[in-house]
């Protein structure tokens, strides 16, 4: 079964940020997705550009399945704090919510280990080679890139190449969404701590992992595997 791609607009954080306060002051769905509606009214006219946007919206930090309760529960509460990175608490429950988001990110991220820029061309190669060349993707392709651009993980150095920009987190509570999302990823069974500071689909942030914080969380499960403390996948 083809999985499902999904994120077809483009997404601002202005609007990300929105539909997290609408969720902290309490509102239940049907009063998030009616307030939505009116809020994106003013830049979407299009009615079904409007529900797919508002759709992803809701996906993002709404529509949150039992097994992300935690992840989601630690991001708003990271949210509340004027310290918090929130385009940082925004991706890693996009990371979660989207595997082609996810994907594409790691993709970028490995790449730009290695050299500083990255084409739109190679993206899409790549994107292709993951998913089956399939038209929505092409397009989501484009949505995404265009997100991501918009939210300011990207910029543009010339037509159709992109260098990543850079953010330091400092904030303990953001770092550990981020690491609390890396791990619901499910792509390996454990992490060694100085690893968890590099992983590709958090590219745009730059961030220490102490082993110290980690210990004394109890969001964590740390063991020793051939000598070396590592962070496990529940």
């Amino acid at each position: 079964m083809a999985k499902i791609v999904g994120l077809s607009r483009s997404i601002k954080l202005e609007w990300l940020n929105k539909t997290v306060e609408l969720v902290l002051e309490g509102k239940d769905e049907t009063q998030i997705k009616d307030e939505l509606n009116e809020y994106l009214l003013f830049e979407i006219k299009s009615p079904t550009n409007l529900r797919k946007t508002r759709e992803i919206l809701m996906n993002i930090w709404v529509r949150t399945p039992e097994e992300l309760s935690t992840l989601k529960q630690q991001a708003l509460e990271a949210y509340k704090d004027e310290k918090s990175n929130k385009l940082a608490l925004h991706w890693s429950m996009m990371l979660v919510a989207y595997p082609v988001f996810c994907d594409v990110c790691a993709l970028i991220g490995k790449l730009t280990n290695i050299q500083d820029t990255f084409t739109t061309s190679w993206l899409k190669e790549k994107l292709f080679e993951m998913w089956g060349e399939r038209t929505t993707l092409f397009h989501s392709s484009d949505k995404i890139l265009q997100t991501l651009k918009l939210i300011g993980a990207i910029e543009n150095e010339k037509v159709g190449v992109y260098r990543i920009k850079k953010y330091p987190v400092t904030d303990v509570k953001t770092i550990q969404v981020l690491l609390l999302a890396i791990l619901h990823l499910r792509e390996r069974a454990y992490y060694e701590i100085a690893e968890l500071s590099s992983v590709p689909q958090a590219f745009p942030f730059e961030y220490t992992v102490s082993l110290e914080w980690l210990h004394d969380s109890d969001l964590f499960t740390l063991s020793n595997f051939g000598g070396k403390i590592v962070l496990t996948v529940d």
